[in-house]
C-alpha cells in the first residue's frame, strides 16, 4: 500500500504546497487511485512535484461534495478523460455554510463538474477495485460535536442543516490490515468507525487517515476540551488503530488528541508518502 498526501493544510516538504483542502493518490492491488482533488489546482502542480501520474488513476473517489475537495475536478478531467469519479448519489447537490446567522453561501462542487458524463452515484456500499471499498449511508449515533452546525443543505424553499447523506469512507484491505480515509468525518470519525465496525471493513491492523473537523472553519473556534476528551476516548475504544490526522482537524484540537492519545495519532501533512 502506497499513499501519497498530494494536498492538506500543512506542509514540511520544500517546493510542495498547501492549502484548506485535502487530496490524497494511493496504489492499492494494482490500482492507481485519486481521493478528492483539493480546491482547484494545487493538487496536479504537487503531484507532478511528487512523480504522480494523473493520467494513469484508474478512477477517483470523491469523499463529499464540498469545495474543498471538488474543486480540481474540473481539471482532473481535463488530463484524466476517461476515468470513472464514484461519490455517494447526493455528493452533486449544492451545499450551502451560513455565516451572519441568516446568509447561506454555496460551498459545493463546481457547477460544471456536476453533470460530467464521469460520475458514478453510489447509493450502496461498492466494491470499486479488489479490496477497495466506498461506504455510503452512515448515520450519526452520538452527535455530541457541533462543528459542522454552520453546514447546510437546501430542504424545500428554505435551508436545514447538513444531513451528510454526500459523504462516504473509502477503505481498502491489504492482508489482515485495513486502511480507512475520511476526508473530513463531518458525521463525526467516531460514528463512522462504529459503522465501519458494524459493517465489518475493519482489520486487526487499521490505519485511519482524517480530517476530523474539530473546529469552526470561519471562526476557527475548537470543539471544547471536554468534547475533545470524550471524542479521544471514542477513537481510543477501537483497537488496533492507528489515526493520521489533518486538514479540518485543526491545530488545537490535534494537540489536545495527542496529548491523550499518543503514538496513535500522527500527522499528515502535504507531500508526505506513506508505505505499508
Amino acid at each position: 500500500m502506497k499513499i501519497i498526501i498530494l494536498v492538506e493544510n500543512t506542509t514540511n516538504r520544500p517546493g510542495i504546497e498547501a492549502e484548506h483542502g485535502l487530496s490524497i493518490y494511493m496504489e492499492t492491488g494494482g490500482a492507481r487511485i485519486l481521493l478528492d482533488a483539493g480546491q482547484k489546482e494545487l493538487f496536479a502542480h504537487n503531484a507532478a512535484a511528487l512523480g504522480v501520474d494523473l493520467s494513469q488513476v484508474d478512477y477517483a473517489v470523491l469523499s463529499h461534495g464540498h469545495g474543498d475537495h471538488s474543486g480540481g475536478l474540473p481539471l482532473f478531467r481535463s488530463i484524466n478523460p476517461t476515468a470513472p469519479v464514484y461519490m455517494a448519489r447526493q455528493a452533486t447537490r449544492r451545499s450551502y455554510v451560513r455565516r451572519f446567522g441568516i446568509l447561506h453561501f454555496n460551498v459545493g462542487m463546481p457547477r460544471a463538474f456536476a453533470s460530467d458524463a464521469g460520475i458514478v452515484g453510489l447509493d450502496a456500499d461498492r466494491e470499486l477495485s479488489h479490496g477497495a471499498w466506498a461506504v455510503v449511508g452512515i448515520q450519526r449515533q452520538s452527535p455530541y460535536l457541533r462543528s459542522s452546525s454552520n453546514l447546510y443543505m437546501r430542504k424545500g424553499l428554505w435551508f436545514a442543516q447538513d444531513d451528510f447523506a454526500h459523504e462516504l469512507a473509502f477503505v481498502v484491505h491489504e492482508g489482515d490490515s485495513a486502511f480507512v480515509f475520511s476526508s473530513c468525518s463531518h458525521l463525526g470519525l467516531h460514528d463512522i468507525m462504529g459503522a465501519l465496525a458494524e459493517r465489518g471493513y475493519l482489520r486487526p491492523r487499521t490505519y485511519v487517515f482524517a480530517g476530523m473537523h474539530l473546529y469552526v472553519a470561519l471562526k476557527g473556534t475548537p470543539e471544547s476540551p471536554a468534547v475533545l476528551e470524550r471524542f479521544a476516548a471514542d477513537l481510543l475504544a477501537f483497537p488496533g488503530v492507528t489515526y493520521y490526522a489533518g486538514h479540518c482537524t485543526g491545530e488545537v484540537a490535534f494537540s489536545y488528541l495527542k496529548s491523550q492519545m499518543g503514538e496513535r495519532l500522527q500527522p499528515m501533512s502535504s507531500g508526505d508518502v506513506f508505505m505499508f
